[in-house]
């Protein structure tokens, strides 16, 4: 007796389909050549980078809620992959927020990289480092676990805007 090899059959249409649909998600990413290697950014500049990005509300114990009235921390790093010129964050800017503050307006030396508001792994001695920039009235409908719009401000670069995650649960840094 012969198997029936019919209900493994599938209709030369839907075939047909499925590999054109397989065919297009193997496409090749046009953008992927020019994208940085900000993590989860999707910003495109290749000069200056801003990674590690993360809004940090106000610790109250025991509870996982944003303190609209103690604003928040906002720590990233920047970094400047030029060769021969300085970068300059100039400011920060968010709906998020009704008022943002860096530490400082700060230089970036060539081919280095200025951490804000946390430890940079490179740099043991903190010449590098820099408090983290302040975020004051924040938005009433900011959540944790929620993103919000950031737009850092440079000299060189322009104007670079991420989508910056609001930590769920913070937890304070000494």
């Amino acid at each position: 007796m012969r198997p029936n090899n019919n209900r493994f059959r599938v209709p030369a249409g839907l075939a047909a389909a499925t590999l054109t649909v397989l065919a297009a998600g193997c496409s090749e990413d046009d953008d992927a050549a020019v994208r940085s290697p900000n993590r989860g950014t999707g910003s495109t500049t290749q000069e200056t980078t801003v990674e590690n990005v993360y809004i940090v509300p106000a610790f109250l114990p025991g509870r996982c809620a944003i303190q609209l009235d103690a604003g928040a921390a906002m720590r990233f790093t920047v970094t400047n992959n030029r060769g021969a010129d300085p970068e300059k964050l100039l400011g920060v800017s968010t709906d998020a927020a009704q008022a943002t503050r860096l530490p400082a307006t700060t230089e970036i030396p060539p081919k280095a990289t200025v951490a804000y508001g946390q430890p940079h792994p490179g740099d043991p001695g903190g010449s590098l480092r820099m408090g983290p920039a302040r975020l004051d009235g924040l938005d009433p409908d900011l959540r944790p676990a929620t993103t919000a719009d950031v737009i850092f401000h440079f000299d060189r670069a322009g104007d670079i805007t991420l989508p910056v995650a609001v930590e769920a649960c913070p937890v304070q840094m000494p």
